[in-house]
C-alpha cells in the first residue's frame, strides 16, 4: 500500500504586477461596457467637450474613444499605465471630498493587462504627443508623434490574454446595448458634452451640447416622454435635488427610464429608488414605474463613493435624511405640477383601468350595481351583495363565510346559468354547486391568449395594415434591443421598418389589436424583449409579449355585457385548454359553495 506524498507547504510571496493587474481587472473590467465607462469617465475628468466612440463587434473586437480634453504630457503617458497612478488625488484627506469620477488609478493598467491598448495623447498640437502601445500588460512600443490636443485610446481583443473570461460575454448586440446604456447615462449626467457613438460604422447616438437637461432627455428618449415630465427642485441644508419625474399618467412596466445621479455620478442606489416610489405613494398602478431623471448634489464629505472599484454604489453618512429629502422633493413636485389627490387611501379602492389613464379616487361607497338581466329574487341576491361588498368597514356588521370562496379548477362552466353582472366587471352564475363569480377581463384574456398563441405558432396571425404608417422615435438603447427581433415580431403581426437613426415606422399590427394604442403596445413589447438572444430566453420573452397583447385587448372592467355576450364569453372560455386561470396565473372564477350559503341562512 503506497503512502500518499505530503503536500508541499505553500509559501507566501508577492504577486507579480501582471497578475495583480489581471486580478484587479476582474473587478474593474467585467465586459466591454466597463471599459467604455472607465475611459469615458477619464475623458470627462479631462474636461472634454467632445467624446467620440467607435465600437466594433459589440466592443469585443475594438473600442476606440477620442476626446478633446486636456490630454497628457509626453512624460505622463507611460506613467498612466502604472497601477495606482492618478492625477485625481494625492493624499488620504482627498478621499473625503472626491470631485472627480475616477480616482483609483486602476482603470488603464487593468484594461491593458487583458487587452491590446494603443494610447495617443498630447497637451497641445504644437508640443506634440506620445504613442504608447501595451499588450497583455507588456509595453510593446512608445514614440513621439504629432497629434491634436486630447487623448485617443484603442482597446482591441478584450480578454485575449484570459480566453476563459471571454466565454462569459454575450452576443454583439447584447454587449453593445450595455455600452449604449453607459453612454446614455453619461450623456444625461453631462448635457454640455457632445457624445458621438457608432457601432460597426452605424451612428447610434449623436447629441448636441446644451445647457438644457430637458432638451437632452428629449434627444435621447423622444419628445413624448419629455412632454410628460414634471420639474423637481428642492433644497434643504447640504442637499439639493433637481431634475424631472414623469406624471403619474405616464408609467412604464420596467425601470429602464430611471436615472439617478449624485454629484454628477450615475449610481444605482436603492435608497433613492425607494424614496422616489414613496414620493408617488398610491398614485402608481401596481407593477408600473415612473420615468425619473434626478440629480442630487450634496457635500462630498457626506458621501462615500469608495465602496466598490466600479464606483456604481455609494454609501450615505445620513441615509434616513437623504431618503426623506428625496421623497418629499418628489411629492412636492407632483403636488405643484399635477392636480392629484395625494391623501393616502387603500390600494384595493383603486378602480381597475388601463395604465395610461389617471387614477382618481373612487367616490364614497355605493352598493354594487346589477345590470340586465335582473338578479335572482329573494335573500340570495342580498347575501351576494354582502359577501362581495368591497367596503372594508362592512367587516364589523357582516358575519363572513366560514369557508372562503375557492378558485375553480375542475368544474364545467356549462352547468351554471348566467344571472347578470356585478359592478359591470364580474359575471354571476348559479348552479347546483353554488354561486360562481367570473372575472370577465381575465376570462377574455385567457381566450385571446390561446387564440393568439396558436396563430403565432402557425404563423397565421391576422394582420391589420395601418392606413398611415406610425412613426415612433425610440431611445438608442431601445433601438439596439428591438433591432435583432424585427423578423420574429413580424411573425406576431408587428411590421416595423427602421427609418432614420433611432426612428421606426410601424406598418401593421395584429388584427385583434387594431383599435389599441399602437405606440404604447410597441413600447411595452420592447420592454418585454430580452437583451440575451438565447433561444430559451427568447421563447419565454415572446410568451410575455403574447400575454401583454392579450391583456391589452381583453374586455375591460366597468364594461356592460348583455346575456348573449355573457353566454358567448363563457362558451369560448370553456373551449380553452386552461379555463381556470389567466396567463398571469390569476384565478378566473371563484365558487361560493351552496352548502355554506345554506348554512348561513340556517337551512342546514
Amino acid at each position: 500500500m503506497s503512502i500518499p506524498a505530503k503536500k508541499a507547504v505553500p509559501q507566501i510571496r508577492v504577486l507579480s504586477d501582471d497578475l495583480a493587474n489581471q486580478i484587479a481587472a476582474g473587478e474593474v473590467v467585467e465586459r466591454p461596457a466597463s471599459v467604455v465607462k472607465e475611459l469615458v469617465e477619464n475623458s470627462i475628468d479631462a474636461g472634454a467637450t467632445l467624446i467620440r466612440l467607435d465600437i466594433e463587434g459589440g466592443g469585443k473586437k475594438k473600442i476606440r474613444i477620442m476626446d478633446n480634453g486636456m490630454g497628457m504630457a509626453p512624460e505622463e503617458c507611460l506613467l498612466a499605465f502604472s497601477r495606482h497612478a492618478t492625477s485625481k488625488i494625492s493624499r488620504f484627506e482627498d478621499l473625503e471630498s472626491i470631485q472627480s469620477l475616477g480616482f483609483r488609478g486602476e482603470a488603464l493598467p487593468s484594461i491593458a493587462s487583458v487587452a491590446k491598448v494603443r494610447c495617443t495623447s498630447a497637451r497641445s498640437e504644437s508640443e506634440g504627443g506620445k504613442l504608447i502601445v501595451v499588450e497583455g500588460g507588456e509595453l510593446v512600443e512608445q514614440k513621439d508623434v504629432a497629434c491634436p490636443r486630447g487623448t485617443t485610446l484603442e482597446v482591441a481583443q478584450l480578454f485575449y490574454v484570459t480566453p476563459a473570461r471571454s466565454k462569459f460575454l454575450k452576443g454583439d448586440s447584447t454587449e453593445f446595448s450595455h455600452i449604449t446604456q453607459v453612454i446614455t447615462q453619461q450623456a444625461l449626467a453631462n448635457p454640455h458634452i457632445q457624445f458621438h457613438l457608432t457601432h460597426n460604422g452605424r451612428e447610434v447616438i449623436n447629441t448636441l451640447p446644451t445647457d438644457q437637461l430637458h432638451y437632452r432627455i428629449a434627444e435621447l428618449f423622444g419628445p413624448d416622454l419629455a412632454k410628460s415630465l414634471l420639474e423637481v427642485e428642492a433644497q434643504s441644508g447640504d442637499y439639493h435635488l433637481s431634475g424631472f419625474v414623469s406624471s403619474p399618467v405616464y408609467t412604464r412596466s420596467s425601470r429602464n427610464a430611471q436615472y439617478c445621479f449624485i454629484n454628477g455620478r450615475f449610481v444605482r442606489d436603492k435608497v433613492i429608488l425607494h424614496a422616489t416610489q414613496q414620493g408617488y405613494s398610491h398614485l402608481l398602478p401596481k407593477g408600473q414605474h415612473p420615468a425619473m431623471f434626478l440629480y442630487l448634489m450634496m457635500d462630498p464629505k457626506l458621501l462615500d463613493v469608495n465602496v466598490h472599484p466600479s464606483k456604481a454604489e455609494v454609501r450615505f453618512a445620513f441615509q434616513q435624511d437623504v431618503h426623506q429629502f428625496v421623497a418629499h422633493g418628489v411629492r412636492a413636485a407632483l403636488e405643484k405640477n399635477q392636480q392629484v389627490d395625494l391623501t393616502a387611501r387603500d390600494e384595493t379602492d383603486i378602480p381597475l383601468q388601463e395604465p395610461s389613464q389617471s387614477y382618481s379616487p373612487r367616490p364614497s361607497y355605493q352598493p354594487p350595481q346589477w345590470t340586465s338581466p335582473p338578479p335572482v329574487q329573494g335573500d340570495l341576491s342580498q347575501a351576494l351583495r354582502t359577501m362581495l361588498r368591497p367596503d372594508s368597514e362592512s367587516t364589523q356588521q357582516v358575519t363572513w363565510f366560514d369557508k372562503a370562496p375557492t378558485p375553480v379548477s375542475n368544474l364545467i362552466y356549462s352547468e351554471f346559468e348566467p344571472l347578470g353582472q356585478l359592478d359591470r366587471s364580474f359575471i354571476i352564475m348559479q348552479g347546483k354547486q353554488g354561486v360562481l363569480v367570473v372575472d370577465q377581463h381575465v376570462a377574455h384574456e385567457r381566450i385571446l391568449y390561446e387564440r393568439f398563441r396558436s396563430a403565432a405558432k402557425n404563423r397565421k396571425v391576422e394582420v391589420q395594415k395601418l392606413l398611415f404608417p406610425l412613426p415612433i422615435e425610440l431611445s438608442p438603447e431601445e433601438t439596439e434591443v428591438l433591432t435583432p427581433h424585427l423578423t420574429r415580431l413580424l411573425d406576431l403581426g408587428l411590421e416595423l421598418e427602421l427609418f432614420g437613426k433611432n426612428e421606426f415606422l410601424l406598418r401593421s399590427v395584429p388584427a385583434i389589436l387594431k383599435n389599441g394604442d399602437h405606440e404604447k403596445l410597441l413600447r411595452e413589447t420592447i420592454e418585454s424583449l430580452p437583451k440575451d438572444a438565447h433561444e430559451d430566453v427568447l421563447n419565454e420573452k415572446y410568451e410575455d409579449v403574447l400575454i401583454m397583447m392579450s391583456c391589452r385587448n381583453a374586455i375591460k372592467v366597468n364594461h356592460t355585457l348583455n346575456l348573449d355576450q355573457i353566454r358567448k364569453l363563457i362558451f369560448d372560455l370553456e373551449q380553452t385548454s386552461m379555463p381556470y386561470t389567466c396567463p398571469h396565473g390569476r384565478p378566473i372564477s371563484l365558487l361560493f359553495d351552496m352548502d355554506d350559503i345554506l348554512k348561513k341562512f340556517l337551512r342546514k
